[in-house]
């Protein structure tokens, strides 16, 4: 259970959240040049809404070969390893908006860089990859050395209980 305490008054909040967490492993998009490598975490869809929504990027922006993943039905995430700007990363987010998860574009846009989990979530089994969408344009080979490991918490349960006391 996750529950959501904010109390608020005049123009001052306090948040406290309780939920039980789970530590993950994952990777971010932010290279050593500045650049960033293409990531989703799609929810909320089938494999084939997907890999529609995701051709046509691909197409449009003239991506190389992109993977995508799950572990779970209507859960999936997904890789391309060509290299772009921020403000690239952020329209083709946003053109994906429609099966990509909400929380995972506002942290996206908070830190200025995605992080897309690799390890597996309580209850879940390994992540396969369940497609692969050829590259038109070319392919990028897959270095392990250009993307950044890390180490996050996440809660289990995505929504809660909210109580507001004073406030909107």
């Amino acid at each position: 259970m996750r529950l959501n305490f904010r109390a608020k008054f005049r123009n001052l909040t306090f948040f406290v959240m309780i939920a039980k967490t789970q530590t993950l492993e994952g990777v971010t998009s932010l290279q050593s040049d500045g650049n960033h490598i293409i990531m989703w975490d799609l929810e909320n869809c089938n494999l084939k809404q997907a890999e529609k929504t995701l051709t046509e990027i691909q197409k449009k922006y003239c991506l190389s070969h992109i993977y995508i993943a799950s572990d779970n039905q209507n859960s999936y995430r997904a890789w391309c390893f060509s290299k772009i700007d921020f403000n690239t990363f952020l329209k083709i987010l946003v053109e994906s908006l429609s099966i990509l998860d909400y929380n995972f574009f506002y942290y996206t846009v908070k830190r200025r860089k995605a992080t897309l989990r690799t390890g597996s979530k309580k209850g879940r089994p390994a992540q396969k990859v369940v497609s692969v969408l050829e590259s038109y344009c070319y392919p990028i080979p897959i270095e392990e050395s250009i993307v950044e490991k890390v180490v996050y918490d996440t809660g289990l349960q995505k929504r809660g209980i909210s109580l507001l006391i004073g406030g909107e």
